[in-house]
């Protein structure tokens, strides 16, 4: 898929992976969160699959 760096964590799931580069795993909208977010599957470099937010993420280019 596409890699993006966690930019503005706001939540406890993603404050661990502040910086962080990610690949985008997956997608997920509301109608899977109670919150009514939409956001990405993203995992890291650690093997972690995070939730995160559409809005704590931007786009990697490159490497």
């Amino acid at each position: 898929m596409f890699r993006v760096r966690v930019t503005t964590p706001r939540y406890q799931q993603s404050r661990n992976y502040a910086g962080q580069i990610g690949e985008v795993i997956g997608h997920w909208g509301p109608e899977t969160n109670e919150h009514g977010r939409d956001g990405y599957l993203v995992q890291f470099s650690d093997g972690n699959v995070v939730g995160i937010a559409e809005d704590e993420v931007q786009s990697v280019t490159g490497d």
